[in-house]
């Protein structure tokens, strides 16, 4: 890696990963291959999603509701049932929460969620960009209802079902996608480094495949933009990878069984089914991870997999088979800028904890003089030496003093490191504050990230910065109680 590679170019470890015994390499396309213009898309995604709940006969003040790209953020819980958008940490602590646009309050929270014990799975995880839209939308509608009550007859878990399928719909119907290849350059991002990043891999002897859920029309004209023309070698997107695997359904490409079938692509995209492997330069849809493995012969280690979707691209192939883990994690992107401007914020939040253990410190010493205190004068008295009666209730009358001014700046202090870190979350994003943070805590999405990605970074063209046989190595990888 180049000393002066920037932040936001870095891979990250979390589980030590030597990239030598790394025989392929699996790529994602949307969200990894593909970067997205999140604003553009999202916004795309929420009018066609909107416009299918109106013809469905939801109220047309609908087509009113605009979306909000400061608002929705990976690593959300929905709870379908109260209608809510959760921000949890790791410990499943409720930090923060919406209904619709109005945030609940600590007492709220503590009475809803966290004074009993619920079950993440319970709810809906945003674990991908697709997600955005669909949760403004929900939070959008919930908000309709609270403020018309009556509106609409149904229960806040009926809507979000709805808006799954009116969502669903609108990406397999073509309503989005038919607008995303109709202005390509609008909807993504050309990396002008993907090229030279899989030709590196490709050096090194790394064997290169496309997994994606995408079809194969769509796929076929994102990967041209992407890729055709960039190499002189690879004139077609499909000469970098060894095997292009299409409509793949995951995360069902991982836990079930459905065979491969080949689409002939120059005869209208018939099918055949597979049978005697994979052969460069053919197209194949559906499948399944252990056919993958048992027709290519690479196993579990052998291979890894790049993508953005926390549960569908890594959580289930590292659970099921034991692929090492990549996830794109691109709002660090922006997020990092943010997060440095507020260092200050940062070295006030920890000089005020220091602080505040210290007085915590002195608070109990305090509380144990005046124990002594009252148990020598229950001893004066009882042996009834005035003199040392009147001593001892003049110091703890000063103890007491010496106290209560303690606990008075400590309650102070408490408020000011409230204040600090909600003004830096703020400042970081203005409804949820630091993706891998909630409060002072990891956030559930972090504690996802450290369990089942053993490296992430902002954009897949960040390998270039690497040699392509490099150990990566956890910065540490110590328990509390270790130095």
């Amino acid at each position: 890696m180049n000393k002066e590679t920037q932040a936001t170019q870095k891979i990250y470890t979390t589980r030590s990963l030597n990239m030598r015994k790394i025989k392929a390499i699996g790529y994602d396309m949307d969200h990894t291959l593909a970067v997205y213009h999140k604003n553009a898309f999202e916004d795309l995604a929420f009018r066609k999603t909107i416009e299918k709940f109106v013809a469905a006969g939801y109220p047309k003040e609908f087509m009113d509701f605009a979306f909000d790209p400061n608002f929705a953020q990976r690593g959300l819980l929905v709870d379908k049932v109260h209608g809510n958008i959760l921000k949890v940490d790791a410990h499943k602590y409720v930090k923060a929460a919406f209904h619709g646009h109005k945030k609940l309050s600590k007492e709220e929270r503590r009475q809803k969620y966290n004074n009993i014990s619920y079950k993440a799975q319970d709810f809906v995880s945003v674990d991908t960009f697709f997600a955005l839209s669909e949760v403004q939308i929900f939070v959008e509608i919930v908000d309709f209802m609270s403020k018309n009550p009556g509106r609409i007859d149904k229960s806040f878990a009926e809507i979000y079902d709805e808006l799954r399928l009116f969502i669903d719909t609108a990406h397999r119907d073509g309503s989005i996608k038919d607008v995303v290849l109709s202005n390509i350059e609008k909807y993504i991002y050309k990396d002008p480094h993907l090229s030279e990043t899989l030709v590196r891999q490709l050096d090194a002897g790394k064997k290169i495949f496309l997994l994606t859920n995408s079809g194969f029309e769509y796929t076929n004209q994102v990967m041209n933009y992407l890729l055709a023309g960039a190499d002189d070698f690879y004139e077609n997107w499909q000469d970098y990878f060894e095997i292009v695997i299409v409509s793949s359904r995951k995360p069902l490409f991982f836990s079930g069984k459905q065979p491969f079938f080949r689409i002939h692509t120059e005869n209208k995209g018939l099918l055949s089914p597979l049978k005697d492997g994979f052969q460069k330069g053919h197209v194949y849809c559906g499948g399944n991870a252990a056919s993958l493995q048992d027709f290519t012969g690479l196993r579990g280690d052998e291979i890894l997999y790049v993508g953005d979707h926390i549960y569908g691209d890594i959580m289930t192939s590292k659970d099921l088979f034991n692929w090492r883990t990549c996830l794109i994690v691109d709002e660090l992107e922006e997020e990092m800028t943010r997060v440095a401007a507020q260092d200050h914020l940062k070295a006030k939040i920890k000089m005020a904890i220091s602080e505040k253990e210290d007085l915590e410190d002195a608070m109990q010493t305090k509380k144990s003089e005046l124990a002594r205190h009252r148990r020598a004068i229950a001893k004066a008295k009882k042996k009834q030496d005035l003199a040392s009666l009147e001593k001892l209730k003049a110091s703890v009358e000063t103890i007491e003093q010496e106290h209560m001014a303690v606990e008075q700046r400590l309650r102070r202090l408490g408020k000011d490191i409230k204040s600090l870190v909600s003004q830096r979350e703020m400042a970081i994003h203005p409804s949820w504050g630091e993706l891998m943070r909630a409060g002072l805590e990891r956030s559930r999405f972090a504690d996802q990230v450290r369990d089942y990605a053993c490296i992430y970074m902002t954009r897949a063209s960040n390998f270039r910065h690497y040699s392509q046989n490099k150990l990566f190595m956890t910065a540490s990888d110590t328990l509390p109680h270790e130095k």
